[in-house]
């Protein structure tokens, strides 16, 4: 498990990454278990553990993943 961190509305947060796709974040009130699917065209969708929508929260975390793994 490799451990980074992202930067959020000003603010450094740790992130585990467990899995390919699984992430622990590490925001200032609790820890969010951060899971990235993909549709069939390839786009990235960030969702909450044990949800099944994305929302703006997860969606930016999301992105601010991706630009520390270059993906």
């Amino acid at each position: 498990m490799s451990t980074f961190h992202i930067d959020y509305h000003g603010q450094l947060l740790a992130v585990s990454q467990e899995s390919a796709d699984s992430f622990l974040v590490s925001l200032p009130n609790r820890t969010m278990q951060l899971v990235r699917k993909q549709d069939s065209d390839g786009a990235d969708f960030w969702f909450e553990k044990d949800t099944d929508n994305e929302t703006p929260e997860t969606a930016e975390l999301g992105a601010a993943i991706k630009v520390v793994l270059g993906s």
